[in-house]
């Protein structure tokens, strides 16, 4: 039997949490995991993988069982509010190696691959300090390693990070769903003014459909007159399967660690969905930790700096998909008219190349 590291508690059983306990049980960690829910599960709809995700997935030994859920690539495009068509491609062109499914069903992946006698459903950490100790309902347990990835309201990011700042809130929101239709044409982005919309195809003849507006919009009902099919998935669906939220913003701390303790995901850097990034950063997250533990300064330092980067990004981003009045919104479109859609596709490429297919994790 392979000797072991050191013992690990992570503190919730999402995304990352479940993936930082397969990749530190890989590294040879005990590890224990956290989650407040009777039972794994995820609230939301679809969710879309990049490269970047994929490659941390393979770490995880997962990666086939999710590329399972994926679909042949086809047809994009990204079309203005009007329907004026900004640029033709492939889906894949857009973002690099993507595949989309339910979150609920990458949750059930992450999942199985964790052994039962390491999970402690419905159990409330209620406090963590830096020295390694979880406080649950139940007691007090020593770690030698401690992940907060409890998101955007992390109990050990509010306790141990007080400094951090507030959760922000963007005054957008953001509108979710699956649909049990298998997708029809054309699928992509549609960039609005002060909106945004995507139709993605699913495995299993499902779509999902995101919208995310600024604030002032605060029903479905301004993308009525938006390009097919919007309109049409909007009129299809149960309001009940629609998930609504507000963008919230985590500013990402000057540093992911105290003493033995390390921040991932949502608790580190909650991020808009504008690259479609949150779950690739928090799986990154977790393959690097796992990587460089017991070192949680070389895991701040090989994450901070692309965290942040992302988030940035992710922020700005929307200054582009949505900019925010009819002027620059013209402007972002005569900026697409005026380059060729061959060297749009080309720039769409090689910044996948650098920034998700690229990425690698550091070795241990």
């Amino acid at each position: 039997m392979a000797e072991i590291v050191g013992r690990a508690g992570v503190v919730g059983g999402g995304i990352g949490g479940l993936a930082a306990t397969i990749a530190l049980r890989g590294a040879g960690w005990d590890v224990t995991v956290y989650e407040q829910a009777p039972r794994f599960a995820e609230v939301g709809a679809g969710i879309t993988l990049a490269a970047n995700a994929l490659t941390a997935l393979d770490v995880l030994g997962v990666g086939e069982s999710v590329r399972a859920a994926g679909v042949a690539d086809r047809r994009g495009l990204a079309r203005n509010q009007r329907g004026r068509v900004l640029v033709d491609a492939k889906v894949s062109d857009f973002v690099g190696g993507l595949i989309a499914l339910h979150r609920a069903d990458l949750i059930a992946i992450l999942a199985a691959a964790v052994p039962s006698e390491c999970v402690r459903a419905g159990s409330r950490v209620v406090g963590v300090d830096a020295e390694g100790r979880i406080e649950t309902d139940a007691g007090t347990i020593q770690y030698d390693l401690v992940v907060g990835a409890d998101g955007v309201n992390s109990v050990v990011r509010q306790q141990l990070w007080p400094e951090a700042g507030a959760v922000r809130r963007t005054g957008m929101t953001a509108w979710r769903w699956v649909l049990d239709t298998s997708a029809p044409d054309p699928v992509g982005v549609i960039l609005g003014e002060r909106a945004e919309a995507g139709v993605v195809p699913m495995a299993g003849d499902r779509t999902y459909v995101f919208t995310a507006a600024r604030p002032g919009i605060s029903t479905l009902e301004y993308f009525a007159d938006w390009p097919d099919p919007l309109p049409k998935l909007i009129a299809g669906t149960d309001p009940a399967r629609v998930v609504v939220d507000e963008l919230l913003e985590i500013p990402v701390p000057k540093r992911l660690w105290k003493d033995r303790v390390a921040l991932i995901g949502d608790a580190a850097h909650a991020m808009r969905p504008t690259l479609g990034q949150g779950a690739a950063m928090a799986l990154e997250d977790a393959v690097t930790l796992a990587a460089c533990a017991p070192d949680l300064g070389r895991y701040s330092a090989a994450r901070r700096r692309r965290v942040a980067t992302m988030s940035f990004l992710s922020q700005h981003g929307t200054r582009f998909t949505s900019p925010g009045s009819g002027t620059l919104a013209a402007l972002r479109d005569a900026m697409f008219a005026a380059t060729p859609n061959a060297l749009s596709i080309k720039m769409f490429r090689l910044v996948n190349d650098r920034a998700l297919r690229g990425w690698r994790p550091p070795t241990r």
